[in-house]
């Protein structure tokens, strides 16, 4: 249904896409997937026409350019429109419509995503996942051929999420759809064909089961690996920790660990933070272990002053001790000029 050929596209003298030729099939949903800065947005808003290629083009089946709807990260909604005001505005001024047929059309749209109730309500009053939810019926009174969405769930709380994936499924049953996204979970639910693409190119393509689970290429490889932790950086004894332990309750749904998972886990983060220095520098990394129900914890500390598992010099000896019952495995190394404190935590726990 569309094709590129050898796109490139440079911005600022940055070459954001290099090169690039794929092609998308009618009603196939394919998500493009890589590190911020890879060319994902830019690739989306060159299909749309957005922005304009430095060489390469892009043809359609056809032979003519379909009807192209997009779909942004924060949504783009008029704020002093209500929500059926924000659907009409288009049918009426671009296709000429009428005010009423406009209107029904309007509803129609706002009923398949659940928000013909507040078809009155200004955005403002809306949840954020009402506002995607609203961006999503908007594009639709357009009747597109052709959806791209541009990071649709990065804004959105995990409700939100959910409610705008449940969208997104129906969406795909008719539509072709294009998404750029960090969501993995959304790309194993929804993705036909996942791209992982990376400095403007694409390293690798295929079904949800080969790039995700099984990738060839060294960088998708990296990637992959990267999504499948949770990183977090402190700098400060006074980071956000509320943050901290919802990023560590949303990591351990994704594996369907459950909640005993998640308080087995945020206990065992909170205690080996009280027995290192928070204002020196420390990266936490949390992962799953791929071959058995076991939460991995890395931590590196920029500090060289003390062995922090020794009891003698440990400045919280029950956080110590608390942390030596939580875990089958306690480690500290010298990596370089840091410490790497390493936790495996004890599996039957997180098990029962």
């Amino acid at each position: 249904m569309i094709e590129l050929r050898q796109i490139s596209k440079s911005i600022n003298g940055h070459q954001i896409l290099d090169n690039l030729s794929l092609k998308f099939n009618e009603r196939e949903m394919v998500c493009l997937i890589g590190s911020m800065g890879c060319g994902k947005s830019t690739l989306l808003r060159c299909i749309d026409g957005l922005v304009k290629l430095d060489a390469g083009e892009i043809t359609f089946a056809s032979g003519q350019s379909p009807r192209i709807g997009m779909i942004f990260q924060h949504f783009n909604l008029f704020p002093h429109l209500n929500v059926l005001q924000n659907l009409t505005l288009a049918p009426i001024k671009v296709l000429g419509m009428s005010a009423e047929d406009a209107a029904n059309l309007a509803m129609e749209q706002l009923k398949s995503v659940g928000l013909a109730h507040k078809s009155q309500q200004f955005p403002h009053d809306l949840s954020v996942g009402q506002q995607q939810r609203v961006a999503i019926a908007r594009c639709m009174v357009m009747n597109p051929q052709i959806i791209l969405l541009d990071e649709p769930l990065s804004s959105l709380d995990p409700i939100a999420t959910g409610e705008v994936m449940d969208v997104l499924r129906n969406l795909k049953k008719e539509k072709t759809l294009i998404m750029a996204t960090h969501n993995i979970d959304a790309v194993s639910e929804l993705a036909d064909r996942v791209v992982f693409m990376d400095k403007g190119r694409i390293c690798e393509e295929g079904t949800v089961e080969d790039v995700l689970n099984r990738p060839q290429n060294e960088a998708t490889k990296r990637f992959m690996s990267r999504m499948k932790q949770l990183h977090y950086v402190i700098d400060s004894p006074d980071f956000d920790h509320p943050e901290l332990n919802a990023r560590i309750e949303q990591y351990c749904n994704r594996f369907g660990l459950g909640t005993r998972a998640f308080h087995f886990t945020q206990l065992a983060v909170e205690e080996t933070l009280n027995i290192i220095p928070l204002d020196k520098g420390v990266q936490l990394i949390l992962s799953k272990s791929e071959q058995e129900v076991r939460m991995n914890l890395d931590i590196t500390v920029e500090d060289m002053g003390v062995v922090y598992t020794d009891p003698s010099t440990c400045k919280d000896e029950l956080s110590l001790s608390l942390i030596q019952g939580l875990c089958d495995v306690l480690e500290e190394r010298v990596v370089g000029d840091k410490r790497v404190l390493h936790l495996e935590l004890n599996k039957e726990s997180l098990l029962k």
